[in-house]
């Protein structure tokens, strides 16, 4: 069983509005698509791969397109396309070239990240004029790279004695400032492309300083094994910081992106999402489970008028369940499945709206480009203070090792292969 949970699409702060994406310039395009952006070894990518992964993380992140935003980010669009091409050249070699991956397993997680009913994925990327099969490669190639990691980072396997030893460092750091931080990494390979690398984060940083989700972001580029959870690092006390970031952490305040951070191997991008002291809970750490409907705005409609519709409809709501019935007696509402997630990591619009709610009461109409949203609060269960439990200190000792082996693999391959860059 390859190790597709790994390759899962990390669960977003609820939705992000998605609008059909018209590339400018298509005729010229159109033009230049047959063109060779890059050869991997013996394997080329086009120019056409890149502007359709390009578009998918456009229509995606909720990042505003222009020509020059697309230029500022098509230079890692292309090194993330290249990594996968190694990746998979790996794959073959190791005997995973007939990996077969169960899309309808994965499909139902995208969607539900996406915000988007089920089965509603491929509708959802017609609209978007987006290519299913470039976002199918990304999966696949995430799927056979798990599995090739896996396979090494189990030669050194994570024992009693290294979880014991890491909770007694914990409990002597459990009065030191805690950070609940998001990172993304690029690694360099070459001391010679550290100039480009650094461009290349700065521009990441200008996307999500111009709007673009930093789960996303972090899901498509980040080359380090907290990509697959949207860049979450968790809680870290102070003292589990490493050198490079101790001196830049403490001073980012709540909500701040930092610089880009040269670190051993590459560069970081931090976010810092919450602070507190050791390991005390906050109400933000409550756990949420929610469903969600919205009400589209048809041509001809006002907002007002949706607005008192959305409503009136969550007015009546009183179970969870009820969405369902409400789905069914109109099919142009889209209603979400249950979710659970951290109260703290939904998006800001959200979390006040549902902040103070109890279970079985509805939201009031939260406005996007999709429409009004009506979340319905399913349960609520606080957060457990005190130390992490041994499974969770496993998982994430497990989680590091996984990084450590996938950056020193990865880091091979890179220099043991030929690559021609032609853009």
């Amino acid at each position: 069983m390859f190790a597709q949970t790994k390759a899962l699409i990390c669960l977003i702060a609820l939705i992000s509005a998605f609008g059909a994406l018209t590339l400018a310039g298509s005729d010229a395009r159109s033009q230049d698509a047959v063109r060779i952006a890059a050869v991997v070894n013996d394997d080329a990518i086009s120019l056409l791969d890149v502007y359709e992964r390009t578009a998918i993380i456009f229509a995606t992140t909720g990042l505003e397109y222009t020509q020059e935003t697309e230029r500022r980010i098509i230079p890692q669009v292309l090194r993330t396309l290249i990594d996968e091409r190694l990746q998979m050249q790996e794959g073959a070699r190791a005997g995973l070239d007939d990996v077969e991956v169960n899309f309808g397993q994965v499909y139902p997680i995208v969607e539900q990240n996406l915000g988007i009913q089920p089965g509603q994925l491929q509708a959802f990327m017609a609209y978007n004029n987006l290519n299913i099969e470039s976002l199918n490669d990304q999966l696949t190639a995430e799927i056979v790279w798990s599995e090739l990691v896996d396979r090494r980072a189990q030669r050194e396997g994570i024992t009693d004695a290294d979880i014991d030893a890491e909770l007694e460092r914990l409990r002597a750091a459990a009065d030191q400032p805690a950070y609940l931080l998001a990172e993304i990494f690029l690694a360099i390979d070459e001391p010679s492309k550290e100039p480009e690398i650094e461009a290349n984060m700065l521009r990441l940083r200008d996307a999500i300083e111009s709007g673009a989700s930093f789960p996303i972001i972090a899901r498509q580029f980040s080359q380090s094994a907290s990509a697959i959870e949207g860049g979450d690092l968790g809680w870290i006390v102070e003292d589990q910081l490493a050198e490079d970031l101790r001196a830049v952490v403490p001073q980012l305040s709540i909500g701040e992106l930092s610089q880009p951070i040269r670190v051993i191997g590459g560069f970081n991008l931090i976010l810092m999402r919450e602070k507190r002291v050791g390991f005390d809970a906050t109400p933000d750490d409550t756990n949420l489970t929610m469903r969600q409907v919205i009400f589209p705005i048809a041509e001809g409609e006002t907002d007002a008028s949706v607005s008192q519709q959305a409503a009136l409809a969550g007015s009546t709501l009183e179970v969870c369940g009820d969405l369902d019935a409400l789905g069914a007696a109109d099919s142009t509402l889209a209603v979400g499945s249950e979710i659970t997630i951290r109260l703290g990591d939904l998006q800001p619009t959200f979390r006040d709206a549902v902040t103070g709610l109890g279970a079985g009461e509805a939201s009031a109409p939260v406005r996007t480009e999709q429409g009004f949203h009506v979340i319905m609060v399913c349960g609520l269960a606080d957060a457990d203070n005190g130390l992490p439990s041994r499974e969770e200190i496993q998982a994430n000792l497990e989680t590091i090792q996984f990084d450590l082996v996938a950056r020193g693999y990865l880091r091979d391959l890179r220099r043991v292969s030929f690559v021609d860059i032609r853009i």
